[in-house]
């Protein structure tokens, strides 16, 4: 082969190998231009969660024959820290005083039992035999907008406690009878779990480091626990007294303060408190509060002091300090209160809403006590006048859309309209009893809305996206002395 033979094969293959590259190159560009041209999957953002509480029926004013009077509530509301105000919601489907209920998830609250009339006669009962005795239970669900049925409990309750598990179902415990039950959410039925020792009322339940149950007091001198595994109940000691609608509060060490209440129901208020030890399983005497306190409140802040607050016919508080081991003064309420509620909110703030004031009155006004200042602030009021009512912190989606229109005042008819009708004397008393109908309207609504506008800037915002770790609503506590017109429990002691 000659050597221009040679030179044209090897410019030949020389520029094959070229065009082959060149092609390479470029369809390796165009695969790197569409990768980049392909978008990249996102995931869906996280619905923001806001902080508010809901709050549901008690004592209040509703409408009698004979006018406004003492009646059980089935009315519903919420307070949104974030703007310091009370809204109306959707009303439950019975009216329900000394209610229980428990925080289900994030947003749902089990409401259960109670009593649905004041008006009952003093006799001795076989408790939960009675009709206005409530078996009926029900389940908040903002996502509805409503509240929706539950079924029926096994048994009628009053003053019962509900304590929501560690995996996720709700321990309903006594209520003047000795049975208990469990609402599993995932059935959406109640099923029965083992009996307690004795009848219990105005007791409290703790849920300890373990998952099991404390139950103390409510008639009964001897502590018992739940065991949700095993589903039953056992002797853990023995109070050095009784107590009815008392509070106990479980420190962070595992003790549980068990603090003041009353011997029996309408009995004089106790100063005295104990302390049971979760470790040890036993109980012992602590020390006495600065006062004697029944249907008061206790509230674990993060600071781990206990703020305990109210009781009959008081606006003292006081801190419980476990590193001191004693009570110290703590700021006074802005108004007396007992069988009110109190919830420990994300910020470290106190809701106190409601409750008696010493001439048995169901209060709508509400305060917030906030540690950083070490004060106690008004924070508007509510849309209804409570006592023994419920309080659960929630979070829920936002926005909330689920929120009732606050009711428009009804206009007052103008001077125009009342010449008009002054036509003939027929006319003019039509016309004037229309307008004092239309006058008591409007006296009517006009605390309504009022309410539901005012606002005070008592406790700093609470930012919707940051969950906090914090203890679960404190129970409303019971007073000692129920209103007059209120007696059901009273003879079980």
């Amino acid at each position: 082969m000659s050597a221009r033979v040679m030179q044209f094969t090897r410019v030949t293959i020389l520029s094959a190998l070229m065009l082959a590259a060149a092609f390479a190159s470029s369809a390796a560009r165009e695969r790197r231009h569409h990768h980049v041209k392909t978008p990249t999957p996102t995931a869906a953002p996280t619905p923001a969660l806001k902080p508010v509480v809901l709050i549901t029926g008690g004592t209040g004013f509703v409408d009698l024959p004979a006018g406004k009077g003492l009646g059980v509530l089935s009315s519903a509301e919420i307070y949104d820290p974030a703007e310091h105000r009370f809204m109306p919601i959707v009303a439950m489907k019975e009216s329900r005083d000394h209610l229980a209920a428990a925080a289900i998830g994030d947003d749902k609250v089990l409401v259960a039992g109670g009593v649905n009339t004041l008006a009952v006669p003093l006799i001795v009962f076989p408790g939960p035999a009675m009709p206005w005795i409530l078996r009926s239970a029900e389940l908040f669900d903002p996502s509805r907008k409503q509240f929706v049925a539950s079924g029926d409990m096994k048994d009628a309750r009053d003053e019962a406690t509900a304590t929501t598990l560690s995996d996720g179902k709700v321990l309903i415990a006594g209520g003047t009878t000795n049975t208990a039950e469990l609402y599993d959410p995932d059935k959406n039925a109640f099923i029965e779990t083992g009996a307690m020792a004795a009848s219990r009322y105005g007791h409290t339940a703790t849920l300890l480091g373990d998952g099991n149950v404390l139950i103390a007091g409510g008639g009964f001198q001897k502590i018992e626990i739940y065991n949700p595994l095993s589903g039953k109940f056992y002797f853990a000691g023995e109070l050095g007294g009784n107590r009815v609608f008392h509070t106990a509060t479980r420190l962070p060490d595992g003790k549980v303060l068990i603090a003041g209440g009353s011997p029996f129901a309408r009995s004089e208020p106790l100063s005295t408190t104990e302390i049971f030890d979760e470790a040890q399983k036993n109980v012992r005497a602590g020390p006495d509060m600065l006062q004697r306190r029944a249907g008061q409140t206790a509230t674990l802040l993060k600071d781990g002091k206990i703020l305990i607050a109210g009781g009959r016919a008081d606006n003292s508080a006081e801190f419980y300090d476990p590193g001191a081991g004693k009570f110290v003064a703590a700021p006074t309420m802005l108004a007396s209160r007992s069988e009110y509620s109190a919830s420990l909110l994300p910020d470290g703030t106190v809701l106190l809403a409601g409750g008696y004031d010493p001439n048995y009155k169901p209060l709508s006004s509400a305060e917030i006590y906030d540690p950083a200042s070490n004060k106690f602030v008004h924070t508007g009021d509510m849309t209804a006048s409570r006592a023994g009512h419920s309080a659960t912190l929630i979070w829920v989606h936002q926005p909330i859309d689920w929120v009732l229109a606050t009711p428009t005042p009804t206009p007052t008819p103008t001077e125009t309209s009342t010449a008009t009708a002054t036509a003939t004397p027929t006319q003019t008393a039509t016309a004037t009893n229309t307008s004092t109908a239309t006058a008591t309207a409007t006296e009517t609504s006009t605390p309504t809305a009022s309410a539901t506008a005012t606002a005070s800037p008592a406790s700093s915002a609470v930012t919707s996206t940051a969950r906090s770790t914090i203890a679960k609503t404190a129970s409303p506590a019971s007073s000692a002395t129920p209103a007059p017109t209120r007696s059901p429990s009273a003879t079980q002691s």
